[in-house]
């Protein structure tokens, strides 16, 4: 479907006769999340792991499942929807997915609610990884401790040891990836990130940082005497 969008194939996909932009539309990053990680999930097993292990900065995997927008209860009957969860086979990786990557849209509450949703059904394991993708203007351990101590008040006492928060970016996300897939990778692979980095673009994500042109390194042009003595702004 992804290809068949791009191209402006939209008879057949829903999308048929929608004129409203990506940026406005309801739901994009849900599509955006989809796109990226049903992709990944045919990664070869070894290769999913050490790019989910790189993007982490701890072990995870061999995949054992995946699951999209599993539907999890509160206490009160509230409905939750977390954007993704893998399982290894002795982790779980809850992710929420934010549109954007240099935007706050992350919400405590939110991420409070998928947490004890999950344990109360017993999808978690303890200790669990959350992963926020996207949704923070920064992704230091400045920020990322900010928005844990946001959480934390909003769980029960002595929560903090049964998950740990990550925070990574979109771009982030890409780098790992690309960094695993050189060159000389197998086509099929190859084509998989080129896929991704065309979704990125479609979304408006960047897949390398922003260069300035005070970080551009000074190059030397040699000319000859009077090179420029004809020139002329007619």
């Amino acid at each position: 479907m992804l290809n068949a969008v791009l191209a402006g194939k939209k008879r057949g996909t829903g999308l048929q006769g929608l004129q409203e932009a990506l940026e406005q539309a309801e739901g994009a990053e849900d599509v955006l999340t989809a796109s990226v990680f049903e992709r990944l999930a045919y990664l070869p097993e070894n290769l999913l792991s050490v790019v989910l292990s790189d993007l982490l900065g701890e072990p995870f995997g061999p995949l054992q499942s995946i699951d999209y927008w599993p539907s999890w209860y509160l206490q009160d009957g509230t409905r939750v929807e977390p954007d993704v969860l893998l399982q290894d086979a002795q982790c779980s990786l809850l992710v929420e997915a934010k549109r954007h990557d240099h935007a706050r849209q992350q919400d405590p509450q939110q991420l409070a609610n998928e947490l004890l949703s999950g344990w109360r059904e017993g999808f978690l394991s303890a200790p669990c990884i959350l992963l926020t993708l996207g949704g923070l203007k920064y992704y230091g351990e400045a920020v990322q401790q900010q928005l844990l101590d946001e959480l934390l008040p909003l769980l029960p006492a002595g929560s903090a040891a049964r998950f740990r928060l990550i925070c990574r970016s979109w771009q982030q996300l890409y780098r790992a990836l690309e960094k695993h897939l050189p060159p000389g990778s197998p086509a099929g692979c190859l084509r998989l990130l080129d896929d991704i980095a065309r979704c990125y673009a479609w979304h408006g994500l960047r897949t390398r940082p922003m260069r300035w042109l005070g970080d551009l390194q000074p190059f030397a042009l040699n000319t000859h005497p009077g090179a420029f003595a004809a020139w002329s702004m007619k």
